[in-house]
């Protein structure tokens, strides 16, 4: 931006009053931050609804004559 108001809400975000964002325990040996395991549960797979393959086909079937018509 021209105006430099990225750069400045860049800097605005950074300063949080000197507080720190994580806290040691939360960051690993290489500085990276570490998920918390315990808030999410794991994904599991299951079976897809029918509902959701339909949604799911039509956006397919869309897309596809949406190109099938810019190439035509």
């Amino acid at each position: 931006m021209a105006d430099g108001t990225s750069d400045d809400r860049r800097l605005d975000d950074a300063d949080d009053g000197g507080e720190w964002r994580f806290a040691i325990d939360e960051v690993g040996e290489d500085g990276v931050v570490e998920p918390d395991k315990s808030s999410s549960p794991p994904i599991e797979p299951g079976s897809p609804s029918v509902e959701n393959v339909a949604f799911f086909v039509v956006g397919i079937a869309l897309a596809v004559g949406v190109f099938a018509l810019l190439l035509l």
